[in-house]
């Protein structure tokens, strides 16, 4: 089973070593002047049972992982 992941994917460079985790989907207000990352998405939330899953399965594959960044906008 691979990481579920929508992209564009963003984190900041402070995040660089921690595995990514999209909890949501886009951005929820996604009308930001000064912003644009998430334009070409639409807000989603992910159900509570696919969330689950993947956590379930990212603890098996990685179980010396520390860090988690939990994404998209405004995670």
């Amino acid at each position: 089973m691979m990481l579920n992941y929508d992209y564009p994917l963003y984190r900041p460079p402070s995040e660089a070593d921690s595995m990514i985790f999209q909890v949501t989907l886009g951005c929820s207000f996604n009308e930001c002047s000064f912003c644009d990352m998430y334009r070409s998405k639409q807000y989603s939330e992910r159900s509570w049972d696919d969330v689950r899953a993947e956590i379930d399965m990212m603890a098996k594959m990685f179980p010396e992982t520390r860090r988690v960044f939990l994404a998209d906008g405004d995670a």
